[in-house]
């Protein structure tokens, strides 16, 4: 399988998304439904009656039904993109794997699998920040290349 920039971009973008849905629900297991509550004037059964007010409160059964499927649906959706994820990741470093120069499995290790950024690689390597965006693009350019050229 050849990876495209595409490919790796859409890979990232999915881990974002990962962590969004993460943080969504983890939002809602630390922010119970909050209960809706009201005075309500009323009077005692008993003779005479005598006008009270009564404090009531529950949360709202819409409310908790909506917040129910939207947990439910985000449970479905992380799952279902986490595989998807671990599916791409496998490819990503098949696809590493793959390659022939050490440089080339170096910096696309280090960018796609250890998730550093440009300017670590640079400082780990020994290169400048903007050399490695323009390595990776030579490094993928040269494998469509060579992809595209076979029969």
């Amino acid at each position: 399988m050849v990876i495209t920039r595409e490919y790796l971009t859409r890979y990232a973008y999915l881990e974002s998304y990962i962590k969004s849905v993460k943080r969504r629900l983890k939002y809602y297991e630390t922010h119970p439904l909050q209960a809706t509550h009201g005075v309500v004037t009323g009077s005692r059964r008993e003779f005479p009656y005598i006008q009270c007010h009564f404090v009531i409160s529950a949360p709202s059964i819409k409310s908790d039904e909506e917040r129910k499927m939207a947990i439910n649906q985000l449970k479905i959706d992380l799952a279902g993109n986490q595989q998807l994820y671990e599916d791409m990741q496998m490819d990503i470093e098949c696809f590493i794997e793959g390659l022939k120069d050490i440089e080339d499995k170096t910096i696309l290790r280090l960018k796609y699998i250890d998730r550093l950024t440009d300017e670590q690689i640079g400082r780990e390597l020994g290169y400048d920040r903007s050399s490695i965006s323009k390595k990776i693009d030579k490094i993928l350019e040269k494998v469509q290349v060579s992809h595209n050229s076979q029969p």
